[in-house]
């Protein structure tokens, strides 16, 4: 009886994860060779490879690049900008909250997770009256300030509005990168920076050499959750801007809801699983290429 308690207790999990992630990654792939659309659930039709062919052919606002490589690009530009900044900031962030001479630092911990406690869904809104060219907090300090003679739209114009989502989704990730590396900050022992003062070593070989090589295993492990969840991200966008204005921040993920339930006419199921499919590739990808990282710096 000791011998299976093991196998008994983890049934729940196997049987989740079975339902939940092996059963419907299945039956994307599935649908992905078929010709379907939520207009007739019950007319299914088998293409083959069709759909695929379809994510490299079809052209919509692009002529030089089809919809899907499109979309495709934009999420790797704005997934590397948004983790870049989370990691950039997460680091400096974590270091200031760190310092032996920072005071008041419980109260500014505590102050920091306050972004990833609000609902995603909800933050976005927020964002959105925030940045209102109209009654928007972030255009009336701006014009208080003599900083701008007008109100900036900055959801209105492509540039603006791909940089302004990038921002925001780094807002709201940023506080889980500050968290997690500050843990592996505090697991550095102090004496070996006693040690590289005593060999005159100053603050920024200290960091360099002693900060960044002891928190790599930290860095790389919340560097590929960011990076999942980013290129993962639709809601950000989506209540901001719904990809626009002009598909400019139209990424993978809101690409994907519109060919399945909006551009009926030239999309549909089986076309949005094709697309999912890619998606769970590159992201099964980029987390095998962290994984072998961080493995091969464990063994060094």
């Amino acid at each position: 009886m000791r011998k299976s308690t093991p196998y008994v207790l983890t049934l729940p999990l196997i049987a989740a994860f079975l339902i939940f992630l092996l059963y419907p990654l299945y039956k994307v792939f599935m649908d992905s060779f078929y010709q379907a659309s939520f207009l007739n659930p019950f007319y299914r039709k088998f293409v083959g490879l069709d759909n695929y062919k379809w994510l490299f052919t079809f052209k919509l606002f692009n002529p030089k690049m089809s919809y899907f490589l499109s979309a495709f690009w934009k999420s790797l530009v704005w997934v590397s900008g948004s983790v870049g900044i989370k990691v950039v900031l997460g680091v400096l962030g974590a270091s200031l909250l760190n310092s032996r001479y920072l005071a008041g630092k419980k109260v500014y911990r505590t102050l920091v997770i306050i972004p990833w406690a609000i609902p995603w869904a909800m933050a976005s809104m927020m964002w959105a009256w925030t940045l209102n060219s109209e009654f928007g907090v972030v255009n009336s300090i701006l014009m208080n300030l003599h900083i701008v003679n007008r109100p900036v739209t900055f959801l209105s114009y492509p540039t603006t509005a791909f940089l302004t989502t990038m921002v925001v989704d780094a807002w709201m990730g940023l506080p889980f990168m500050i968290i997690m590396i500050l843990s592996g900050l505090q697991t550095i022992p102090e004496s070996l920076y006693e040690a590289a003062t005593i060999d005159g070593a100053g603050d920024v070989k200290k960091f360099f050499y002693i900060t960044i090589p002891m928190i790599k295993p930290v860095l790389l492990t919340v560097t590929l959750l960011s990076t999942v969840w980013t290129f993962n991200s639709f809601d950000i966008i989506w209540i901001l801007t719904q990809g626009g204005p002009m598909s400019a921040t139209e990424t993978l993920p809101v690409a994907i809801y519109k060919v399945a339930f909006l551009m009926i006419r030239f999309g549909g199921i089986g076309k949005a699983s094709a697309m999912t499919i890619f998606q769970v590739a590159v992201v099964t990808l980029i987390s095998v290429f962290y994984i072998r990282t961080l493995r091969k710096g464990a063994e060094l």
